[in-house]
């Protein structure tokens, strides 16, 4: 499948997924409503204007680029690593598995130095601790209770 067709197709269902919400979110009672609806009325807004302006350079430009083909391996290898880093969420817990995951992505598969990867890690599990200090939230130590 070209590159072109599968950004149209990808804007054009965040477009229907932002308008669902809007539409879901009509369903709230009135304070609740505010920050999802007009979220989701701003991704719609954007994600529209956007899928137009894709849809009409892709008509342009269709006949000239139509032998350029798009690799699904490479985005496969980011969502294995998304679904990898839920998976240790669910087993371990999220600071344990951010901590994991960090250190493996960025070295693994960014070719970060070990000092730049630890100092990452750091400034993460940081930014981490002050935001649930700060928001008063207490992140669970694994689902399966070990």
């Amino acid at each position: 499948m070209n590159k072109d067709i599968l950004n149209v197709l990808f804007t054009g269902f965040l477009f229907v997924l932002f308008s669902l919400a809007a539409l879901s979110a009509l369903e709230f009672s009135r304070l609740a409503q505010f920050f999802p609806l007009y979220v989701s009325v701003a991704g719609a807004a954007f994600s529209g204007i956007y899928f137009v302006m894709q849809l009409i350079c892709y008509l342009r430009i269709r006949d000239e680029e139509g032998k350029n083909f798009f690799f699904f391996g490479k985005p496969f290898r980011y969502i294995a690593w998304f679904l990898g880093y839920l998976v240790l969420i669910y087993l371990s817990g999220l600071l344990v598995a951010t901590t994991v995951f960090l250190f493996t992505f960025l070295i693994l598969e960014s070719k970060v130095t070990f000092l730049k990867t630890s100092f990452s890690v750091a400034a993460v599990l940081g930014m981490l601790s002050i935001a649930s200090s700060l928001l008063g939230i207490y992140w669970p130590q694994n689902v399966l209770g070990l």
